[in-house]
């Protein structure tokens, strides 16, 4: 049976695109391929809606980077027919994005170009998110998906959990104010995941002949609340840290005075929060383990990595 590795092995380029490099998701997953990219690709491209910092980052490692719109499907394919396979990240900075069925460009793209692979990431339960606008495009572009997925060689559909690297956007508020602040049920548990181990897991499964393509749901190795995500923020900065409930509104009214990630961002990592209180991604599964052949990251791990960035400045250096 076909798999990514196959693919790359059979081929003359051997070559990858990621697209929504623009957000962390996407340009995690490329920065991992291009670590590797010496021994197992020949050119690694990147998509974009906004050039920014992450966009920068990746052009200094080496990576063709173009830019990327759901409203321009001559582009999007030009790009598609220099690669092989071509793993769709969400385009959510995209203005186009969630206004409809257009997101499937992307997928439809790859049809056109000819692309032997496609990995679509998606959210775990994204069939039940038809109700948030922001994750609603999600189930639109399995569905499609599932439609064309014999017109490739390989398919493989990523379900995500909550990605704890989203911690990062609020680490002003741990360290200033000493209480981690999101529009979350404080009941409510998910299992999280650390970019880093989902990025390396996808890679192994591009190029080691033992993974199979299909359905993968990626999740951390522990149930947790925010609660417990709070307590264990304390034990990695030396500090009591409080979780406090907020709206959804203060929650977005802080991420814009940040001025980090975008105003589709915001709503879709808002809609991410929404789906953990409604109890959408609270599954937890041993296939991120599988794929990374060792027990993923714990969220008490992640923070004590980074507790510096959680800390106040003059703590921290």
């Amino acid at each position: 049976m076909a798999n990514f590795a196959s693919i790359f092995d059979t081929s003359s380029r051997k070559s990858v695109l990621v697209t929504a490099c623009d957000t962390y998701p996407g340009y995690m997953i490329a920065r991992e391929i291009l670590k590797h990219g010496d021994k197992d690709f020949k050119e690694v491209h990147v998509g974009y809606f906004k050039e920014n910092k992450l966009i920068h980052l990746l052009k200094r490692e080496g990576a063709h980077c173009v830019h990327m719109s759901i409203s321009e499907e001559k582009t999007i394919c030009d790009a598609y027919s220099k690669v092989d396979v071509v793993i769709v990240v969400p385009p959510v900075s995209d203005a186009h994005w969630g206004k409809g069925d257009d997101c499937c460009v992307y997928l439809h793209a790859a049809v056109k170009a000819g692309v032997k692979g496609l990995v679509l990431c998606s959210k775990m339960n994204a069939n039940k998110m038809q109700g948030l606008k922001m994750l609603a495009p999600l189930h639109i572009m399995e569905e499609t998906l599932r439609k064309i997925k014999d017109k490739f060689r390989c398919v493989s559909l990523v379900h995500c959990s909550v990605d704890i690297d989203h911690l990062w956007l609020f680490r002003d508020q741990v360290a200033k104010e000493h209480k981690l602040c999101l529009p979350v049920d404080k009941d409510a548990k998910f299992a999280p995941f650390v970019a880093q181990d989902a990025a390396h897991g996808l890679y192994n499964m591009l190029t080691d002949e033992k993974f199979p393509p299909g359905i993968y749901e990626l999740t951390g190795p522990e149930k947790l609340t925010f609660v417990d995500v709070a307590h264990k923020v304390s034990g990695a900065v030396d500090k009591k840290i409080e979780y406090e409930h907020i709206s959804r509104k203060d929650m977005e009214r802080y991420l814009h005075r940040q001025g980090e990630v975008c105003e589709n961002e915001i709503c879709f990592i808002g809609d991410i929060f929404e789906a953990v209180s409604m109890k959408m991604l609270c599954d937890q599964t041993d296939d991120l383990e599988k794929l990374l052949d060792h027990e993923p990251t714990t969220v008490k791990k992640f923070l004590e990595k980074n507790s510096k960035d959680f800390m106040p400045r003059s703590a921290a250096d």
